[in-house]
C-alpha cells in the first residue's frame, strides 16, 4: 500500500492559481526540474542551457494559443521560486523527449465506455499511465477553480498545467504517447498545454477544437469524452489526425497508430514496445466480453492485468534494463464523468487501492 499523491486545491485568476500551485508543490516542482534536466542530459545529449533555450521558444506560441494558461505558467514559476524557462521546460517535456529520442519507456492503456455499455449507465474514462518511476514523487492531484472556467480535477506532474483529468461540465481526457518518423521539435503549444485547454472547455465541441486547431510537431493520442455518452479518439501526427469513435459502446488506445489517417507516417515506437499491441487486444477483448456490464470495479480489474508482465497493462519495472529506460504504471486513473469522480492509485494498481475524489 502507498500513500496517495499530494492533493492541492487552488482558486482565483489564472495567475493566482499558478502561484498557489507553485507554492504548494514547490518541493515536487524542484524535483521535476532536476529530474528532467538530468534525463535530457543523459539520453538526449542536451545541456541545461540547450533544454531551457528550446523550451523558451514555446512562450509566444502558448501566449497566442491561450494567454490565460500562459499566465498560470508564469504564476507557477513565481510561486515555486523557479525560472520561467524551467516551468516552460516541464510543460514542454513531452516534445523535448519524443522529438529527440525514439526509444523512451512511455506506455499507456486508455479506454472510454459509453452509458449503454456500463452497468450504471454512466460514461467512464480510464488510463494506466506507464512512465518513468523517477517522476512518481513529483506528481500531484490538482483541483483548480479558476474564474470564468469550469472547475478542473486532474493528475499531473507538479509544475505542469495539464494531463489526464475531468472538469465540472463532465468533460474528461486521457493522453497516450505515439512516435512517428515525422516527429521533430519546433515551437508549438505543448501537448500538456493542449490537454489543459481541453479541460478548461465548457463543451465537447470546444474541447475538440482545443486539439484539432492547435499546431503540433510531434505525435500523440487523446480520448476526450463527456458525461451523457460521447467519446472521441484523436490520434495525431505532425501531418494529420485520425478521428475515431466507440464501437459497441467502447473505445481503447495504447501506443501505436491504428487510425485511418496514420499511413502518412511510419510508426517508430511500436518496434521498441510491441507490448502495445497485446495490451490493446487484451483491453478490447475484455470490454467486448462484458457487453453492457462494464463497471468501475471491472475496469480496476482490467487495469491490474498482468499478461506479459512486466510489460503488461499493469506495468512493472524490468530490473534487467538500465534505470533511465525503466517504466512502471506511475498512476492508474478511472473517471466517472457523470458523477465527476476520479479514482486514482499511486503506482501500479495491483499494489495500491484507488483513492476516490469528487469534483463537487
Amino acid at each position: 500500500m502507498t500513500d496517495p499523491f499530494p492533493y492541492i486545491k487552488v482558486s482565483g485568476s489564472a495567475h493566482e492559481c499558478g502561484v498557489k500551485h507553485g507554492k504548494a508543490a514547490k518541493k515536487q516542482i524542484h524535483h521535476n526540474i532536476d529530474y528532467y534536466l538530468g534525463i535530457w542530459s543523459r539520453i538526449c545529449g542536451m545541456t541545461r542551457n540547450d533544454a531551457l533555450k528550446k523550451a523558451s521558444t514555446t512562450a509566444d506560441p502558448i501566449k497566442m494559443y491561450d494567454s490565460g494558461i500562459y499566465d498560470e505558467i508564469e504564476g507557477i514559476a513565481e510561486g515555486s521560486d523557479s525560472k520561467l524557462d524551467e516551468i516552460l521546460a516541464l510543460n514542454t517535456r513531452y516534445e523535448l523527449l519524443f522529438s529527440q529520442v525514439k526509444l523512451i519507456p512511455d506506455g499507456c492503456t486508455a479506454l472510454a465506455v459509453l452509458p449503454d455499455a456500463t452497468m450504471g449507465g454512466h460514461t467512464l474514462l480510464a488510463q494506466n499511465w506507464d512512465y518513468r518511476p523517477g517522476v512518481k514523487e513529483g506528481c500531484v492531484t490538482l483541483e483548480i477553480r479558476q474564474e470564468g472556467k469550469p472547475a478542473v480535477l486532474l493528475h499531473a506532474e507538479a509544475g505542469t498545467v495539464g494531463h489526464k483529468g475531468l472538469n465540472s461540465n463532465g468533460i474528461g481526457l486521457t493522453l497516450n504517447a505515439l512516435v512517428s518518423d515525422k516527429d521533430h521539435f519546433e515551437p508549438c503549444p505543448p501537448i500538456l498545454v493542449q490537454c489543459r485547454k481541453v479541460l478548461n472547455s465548457k463543451g465537447l465541441n470546444e474541447a475538440m477544437q482545443a486539439v484539432l486547431l492547435a499546431r503540433r510537431s510531434v505525435s500523440s493520442n487523446v480520448i476526450i469524452a463527456q458525461a451523457g455518452g460521447v467519446a472521441i479518439d484523436l490520434e495525431m501526427n505532425p501531418l494529420d489526425t485520425s478521428i475515431m469513435v466507440p464501437e459497441n459502446g467502447h473505445i481503447a488506445h495504447t501506443n501505436h497508430f491504428i487510425g485511418p489517417r496514420s499511413l502518412v507516417v511510419k510508426d517508430t515506437f511500436v518496434p521498441q514496445i510491441p507490448n502495445t499491441v497485446y495490451r490493446l487486444s487484451r483491453t478490447n477483448t475484455k470490454l467486448r466480453s462484458w457487453e453492457s456490464r462494464v463497471s468501475v470495479d471491472g475496469i480496476k480489474e482490467m487495469l491490474r492485468d498482468h499478461f506479459g508482465k512486466p510489460y503488461s497493462v499493469c506495468t512493472h519495472i524490468d530490473p534487467a534494463i538500465t534505470e533511465d529506460m525503466q517504466a512502471e504504471t506511475v498512476a492508474s486513473v478511472i473517471m466517472d464523468l457523470d458523477e465527476r469522480n476520479l479514482h486514482i492509485t499511486k503506482g501500479p494498481p495491483c499494489l495500491s487501492e484507488y483513492e476516490k475524489y469528487t469534483l463537487a
